[in-house]
């Protein structure tokens, strides 16, 4: 799959940056965070050019991610009926979803979207609890100025190596994954504990 995706962006340049992006939103199996270490890698052989390639990978993770949102905002909890979407969304996880955003919305968006396996879910569920479609294009905006700079810059320079190197952001990504919900863990339990305190005194 590697081959397709790095033949068709050298062939097609911007415009298969662009619609391989588009496509892992509708279930194409290779990875966004794949396609832009794949785009680094044509950049750093002459290809395609700096600027035009960051700002095309930039625009199609954005118009990705918002396709996303309008689903949801559009269909909204029927999304979970869909074979398309099932795997992604579940009723559980709509009800975790739905108090995570109620606690930590902006930080929800702005950081789900370099986690692993959350990104999609981040997203739609967004649309589905109806988000500000503006907060959450300003949280999504501000969070791709890191993420898509970072992997076409890692693409750029270890592309040669780019088996190792998807494995090594994969490691990155489902540790921060990890460390997240260690985090949020951390913070039911002790609120659960000070809660029992306060309600023995």
């Amino acid at each position: 799959m590697e081959a397709f995706v790095l033949h068709n962006i050298a062939t097609f340049t911007y415009f298969g940056i662009f619609a391989f992006l588009i496509l892992t939103v509708f279930g194409f199996p290779f990875p966004e965070d794949a396609v832009l270490l794949l785009s680094g890698a044509v950049l750093s052989r002459g290809i395609i050019r700096p600027m035009p390639t960051l700002s095309v990978a930039y625009f199609g993770v954005v118009t990705g991610d918002m396709i996303l949102y309008f689903v949801g905002r559009r269909y909204g909890v029927l999304v979970v009926t869909h074979r398309a979407f099932r795997r992604i969304l579940s009723d559980a996880r709509i009800d975790r979803a739905r108090r995570w955003f109620h606690k930590w919305g902006n930080s929800l968006v702005f950081f789900g979207r370099h986690l692993v396996g959350v990104r999609a879910q981040v997203f739609l569920c967004a649309g589905i609890f109806r988000v500000s479609a503006g907060r959450v294009l300003l949280y999504d905006c501000l969070s791709a100025l890191i993420g898509v700079p970072l992997m076409i810059f890692l693409g750029y320079y270890f592309g040669e190596n780019f088996h190792r190197l998807k494995d090594t952001v994969s490691f990155w990504q489902w540790t921060a994954v990890a460390a997240a919900i260690a985090a949020f863990a951390a913070y039911f339990i002790i609120r659960h504990i000070r809660r029992r305190k306060s309600a023995q005194n």
